[in-house]
C-alpha cells in the first residue's frame, strides 16, 4: 500500500453545508464524484439545479460538526468543540460503582 502525502489549502465555509473537493484530488483519493449538476437549496428556500464545480477544497459546517471542530472567531482557526472534546474525554474511563442503599 502506498501512502502519499500532500499540504492543502482548505476554505472553512461556516455557511456552507456541504464540502466540496476539486475532481482531481477525489480521483486521487479514490472519492466517487457525484453528477455535476445537483439541485441546490438556497437560503430563502427555493431550489434550484445549478452546476456544481469547485476547484478549490471547501469544508462546510456539517464536515466541521462531524469531526468535532468549530472556527474561533477572535482567530479564525479552529478549534475542537466542548461537546467532542467532553466525548474523547470519555473514552476508556472508567466508571465509579455506585454506592449501596
Amino acid at each position: 500500500m502506498v501512502h502519499l502525502e500532500e499540504d492543502l489549502t482548505i476554505l472553512v465555509a461556516t455557511g456552507a453545508t456541504l464540502s466540496l473537493i476539486p475532481p482531481a484530488l477525489a480521483d486521487r483519493l479514490g472519492v466517487v464524484r457525484l453528477p455535476r449538476r445537483q439541485v441546490i437549496v438556497l437560503a430563502d428556500g427555493r431550489r434550484v439545479e445549478a452546476e456544481v464545480r469547485r476547484d478549490e477544497l471547501l469544508l462546510g459546517v456539517e464536515t466541521l460538526e462531524t469531526l468535532g471542530l468549530a472556527v474561533d472567531p477572535t482567530t479564525g482557526s479552529l478549534k475542537p468543540t466542548k461537546s467532542f472534546t467532553v466525548r474523547l474525554g470519555g473514552v476508556g474511563v472508567a466508571r465509579q460503582p455506585a454506592e449501596a442503599d
